[in-house]
């Protein structure tokens, strides 16, 4: 079920790292799989960004029991209206780059409880989302009566130039090779489309006091950044430097690139100590989450 494999850097393929230690924390899902203990987090020398070395790869069936429905819960209760703030002003940044949205398409990838896509929606998009389990996708089918598909996004999913806007949020920070996917949403955008990426800021001033509790709190030789086998699963970290890397690398123009204090995002515990180091991140600009709208390219033969 799970695959260990010697890789360079999964957003720049250097093969410059830096050992940062043992991933910290374990969730009973992976602890019968003692392959595991061999991998450490490290950091690439060369776009700075974090991940797992050596590279963990999943089963299908072990995918789907990571992120299925109950990956959304929390407290018992299910998060499927979270963030909308966050959402809303993000789409309106869309809108506003990509012209009058009449008539236009929008792919909302690993679309989880669905609120980009309400959010698109609303914004006047058609959209359509794609995710890996059925229950999530049965889920936004029933609340909204969205258009969604459920899989992962490949090569022949969609033919080339079908959408106008795709959104791929708080979904790279688990893939093993995420310029494949970033290479396959790039063949299905139309020329001059747009595309949405938001991932959380492995350099925030949350995630350096999450590290540094953890190993006071826990285990000093441990590293607690990233997560990897801990709900919610990352296994690659993106900085400000790394984020714009793996866009370049992949063909896309960023127009819009904003590091985000995260304070829009509903806590569920310690919330007046989570706020404050919010709070304290966005002044000394390590924020919590980072949002990039970029454009395709109109090929130079074209014009």
């Amino acid at each position: 079920m799970i695959t260990l494999r010697e890789e360079n850097c999964p957003i720049c393929e250097s093969s410059n790292r830096r050992l940062l230690g043992k991933p910290g924390k374990i969730s009973e899902a992976f602890k019968k799989h003692s392959e595991i203990g061999e991998v450490n987090v490290v950091r690439c020398l060369d776009c700075s960004g974090k991940y797992i070395h050596p590279m963990a790869y999943f089963s299908e069936a072990f995918t789907k029991e990571l992120y299925n429905l109950d990956y959304w819960n929390s407290n018992g209760a299910l998060q499927d209206f979270k963030n909308m703030g966050e959402k809303i002003t993000i789409m309106a940044s869309v809108k506003k780059l990509s012209g009058n949205p009449r008539g236009k398409t929008l792919l909302d990838v690993g679309c989880g409880t669905g609120e980009f896509l309400k959010a698109g929606a609303d914004a006047g998009f058609d959209v359509t989302g794609i995710d890996v389990d059925s229950t999530t996708t049965d889920h936004i089918t029933r609340k909204y009566g969205f258009r969604t598909m459920t899989g992962l996004l490949g090569p022949k999913t969609f033919p080339e130039n079908s959408f106008d806007v795709v959104v791929l949020s708080h979904v790279i920070e688990h893939l093993q090779r995420p310029g494949e996917l970033l290479g396959v949403i790039h063949g299905i955008l139309n020329p001059n489309g747009l595309f949405v990426m938001c991932t959380p800021n492995s350099d925030s001033l949350e995630e350096d006091v999450h590290h540094v509790y953890g190993r006071v709190r826990h285990d000093r030789s441990k590293c607690y950044y990233l997560s990897p086998f801990l709900n919610p699963y990352h296994i690659i970290g993106f900085n400000r430097k790394s984020a714009r890397t793996i866009l370049e690398r992949s063909g896309f123009a960023v127009e819009y690139f904003k590091v985000r204090s995260g304070l829009e995002w509903e806590d569920q515990r310690l919330k007046f100590i989570i706020r404050a180091i919010k709070v304290m991140g966005a002044l000394v600009n390590k924020g919590m989450s980072i949002v990039t709208i970029s454009r395709k390219p109109v090929a130079a033969s074209a014009g």
